[in-house]
């Protein structure tokens, strides 16, 4: 009897146990369609975690601080708005040295002016333009002085650009009008001692003529002894110049008539020579202590200048070693 109910059921049991294990299956189908996905967003997840992770922290911080990205207009509004210092400080002066615009001349205008004599020391001057002079200094007929306060690059563009950016983004600002001529000011009292020296040393190398400055009288000796080695160290010079005055131009005012006169007597093209004395001085900004002085001031660097000169004069070398091979042809052309 129990054979025969076994054989009885059996069908239906198998029936049912074929349900219950398809229904199974579609289930263990669905959960490992689940594990799947769950598994892929893990590894989305972690995907873009590491790629977060992988940014430096200064991009991080950027992207924090700059909050969601724009885009359409106003990308390009944002974009004009964050960059317009610079843009405005390169328009002012282009616009203030090109003498056909006529900025040039009234920025510089030394009449009308209030006089006021100060015995045997000097003759002090103020024009309307804020061009400020002092005439025979001490007494010593030619001794002058003057500085062109709306004319050299100060108070035009750059306190100005700064007042007119602080203006437009002073919501944004932590500190005030105040406390950030105080940092500046905190910034520039040291370094201030040494530039006041260098620049100190800057007039005394060029004073006295393109005759009898010390610059001059150097160069002709060197030139002289030299020969046709002059070539050799002509954009060398040309970077000294540079390196003693911070600037190209100040360095080819006073070696210019040098490496004239050097290029007529060894039979050299002189306008080749002139142009190696241009790039010469180009690349001796990068040794001059004017500016880096200046560079580690803005940057609130606190390191010898002569660690920074020891890696920026090998690239200066390298510059005018290239610049004076390129120049060869031309000079005995």
């Amino acid at each position: 009897n129990n054979e025969e109910e076994v054989a009885e059921e059996s069908p239906e049991s198998v029936s049912d146990s074929k349900m219950d294990a398809d229904q199974q299956v579609e289930e263990a189908k669905e959960d490992g369609d689940n594990v799947n996905g769950t598994k892929d967003e893990i590894d989305n997840t972690s995907q873009t975690n590491n790629g977060n992770d992988e940014l430096p922290d200064s991009h991080r911080a950027i992207d924090e601080a700059m909050g969601p990205r724009l885009t359409g207009f106003a990308y390009v509004k944002e974009f004009l708005l964050r960059t317009s210092p610079i843009t405005l400080t390169v328009l002012l002066l282009i616009v203030t040295r090109i003498p056909q615009i006529g900025l040039n001349a009234l920025l510089k205008q030394k009449e009308p002016n209030v006089t006021i004599y100060f015995g045997t020391y000097a003759t002090f001057r103020l024009s309307a333009s804020l061009v400020l002079q002092l005439e025979n200094i001490l007494s010593y007929p030619g001794l002058n002085w003057k500085y062109e306060l709306l004319y050299t690059p100060f108070l035009i563009p750059f306190v100005l650009v700064s007042v007119v950016t602080y203006l437009v983004y002073r919501k944004e600002a932590s500190h005030g009008l105040g406390g950030i001529f105080g940092t500046v000011y905190g910034r520039i009292q040291t370094p201030a001692v040494a530039l006041a020296g260098a620049l100190t040393l800057v007039q005394l190398y060029i004073t006295g003529g393109p005759d009898a400055a010390p610059a001059s009288v150097l160069g002709l000796v060197l030139s002289d002894a030299l020969r046709g080695g002059w070539i050799v160290v002509a954009g060398l010079m040309g970077s000294l110049g540079s390196f003693f005055s911070g600037s190209t131009t100040v360095s080819n005012l006073t070696f210019g008539s040098v490496q004239q006169i050097a290029a007529q007597q060894i039979g050299v093209n002189q306008n080749a020579m002139l142009a190696l004395q241009a790039l010469g001085a180009s690349a001796g900004n990068g040794i001059c202590l004017n500016n880096i002085i200046s560079a580690c001031t803005v940057t609130g660097l606190v390191i010898g200048e002569g660690q920074i000169i020891a890696r920026t004069a090998k690239f200066v070398v390298a510059f005018v070693v290239i610049a004076t091979l390129v120049m060869l042809p031309f000079l005995f052309a």
